[in-house]
């Protein structure tokens, strides 16, 4: 099969389009030729390697896989059309058992820094227990779900967001930026508010469903900016780490809640700690979600009618291309790879 590899980390350079050996279905795996792979900021992080952090190589990136049965196993019928849910674990321990399997020690992500390969393939096989029938809804928008739109309903719902609530995320025109207005307006939040990087996003923002954006190239001031739209708010989603951690707690309503799933701009970032406790701050850490909130999120999706915005489809050949428009900010919605 064609699948698209680094054997070293680095630049988006060291992506190879290459021939790559079938994936061979062990017993309970489910072989599968993929449709989709949508492309995350995982991906990146993956690829450019993190300290510490060791994998196999040569490694194919990829979480966000839709596609077809390929062998019959596992209850599924050759050409049944499936999607996968990316999170690996033992599968018995009390975690596990419970249906926490984000929370077990040897969780790891398909296709993220783990030795398991991913969607930047033709073909993959996974344990049965990660595969998920689609029904009805379209590829495309499967192939946004099981990231971006999953972490963001693991922290909508962890921190009751609805009705009556306000809420801040950074981003619009990323995925979870993206995944967050939408599933936000969907479950009835009263005020949410968003920051993007030029007017084009913004309007990008206003036709997803954000109530207010603030163009941080015009006003960099994000935390006073919230204050005077909102007097501050209930929720923060905060996905891009050092950079907007003081932000994110200054924009908060005393007993506000604040959600951390990712660190675009840095692992370590400063806490004001005496603001944190006055204002009787909850932080939340999310990695990514469980099987059953994926489920969950696909039949909101679907009821909701939610269609997540698809920037922009590559050949898996051009996978190095699609990384670059993510890497440089050139993007507005998800970017997906048609494999």
């Amino acid at each position: 099969m064609k699948a698209v590899a680094f054997h070293e980390h680095g630049s988006a350079g060291v992506l190879r389009y290459e021939d790559f050996p079938d994936p061979v279905p062990g017993k309970g795996e489910v072989a599968i030729d993929i449709e989709y792979c949508g492309v995350n900021h995982l991906d990146i992080w993956t690829r450019m390697g993190i300290a510490g952090k060791k994998i196999r190589l040569p490694h194919v990136c990829g979480c966000d896989i839709v596609g077809t049965v390929r062998k019959t196993a596992g209850g599924f019928r050759q050409g049944e059309r499936i999607m996968v849910y990316p999170g690996m674990s033992c599968g018995r321990c009390g975690h596990c058992r419970a249906g926490r399997e984000n929370l077990c020690s040897q969780f790891a992500i398909i296709g993220g820094m783990s030795d398991y390969d991913g969607g930047y393939a033709e073909q993959i096989a996974v344990p049965a227990r990660n595969v998920i029938k689609l029904g009805r809804m379209k590829s495309e928008v499967a192939a946004t779900l099981a990231v971006s739109y999953l972490v963001s309903w693991n922290m909508l719902r962890a921190n009751g967001a609805g009705k009556g609530r306000s809420l801040l995320v950074y981003g619009a025109a990323s995925g979870v930026g993206m995944a967050t207005i939408q599933l936000a307006r969907a479950l009835g939040v009263s005020k949410i508010i968003t920051t993007v990087s030029s007017a084009e996003k913004a309007e990008f923002a206003r036709r997803t469903g954000a109530h207010h954006v603030i163009d941080r190239s015009q006003t960099p001031d994000i935390a006073g900016e919230v204050m005077k739209l909102a007097g501050g708010v209930d929720i923060v989603i905060d996905h891009v780490g050092a950079a907007t951690w003081q932000a994110s707690i200054a924009s908060l309503k005393a007993g506000g809640r604040m959600a951390v799933c990712g660190m675009t701009s840095g692992n370590d970032a400063l806490v004001p700690v005496r603001t944190f406790y006055s204002k009787q701050i909850t932080m939340t850490g999310a990695l990514m979600g469980t099987k059953k909130q994926l489920i969950e999120l696909a039949r909101f999706v679907e009821a909701k009618k939610i269609r997540p915005v698809i920037d922009s489809v590559f050949p898996l050949a051009q996978a190095r291309d699609a990384q670059e428009r993510m890497e440089q900010g050139r993007h507005a919605g998800k970017i997906l790879l048609a494999c």
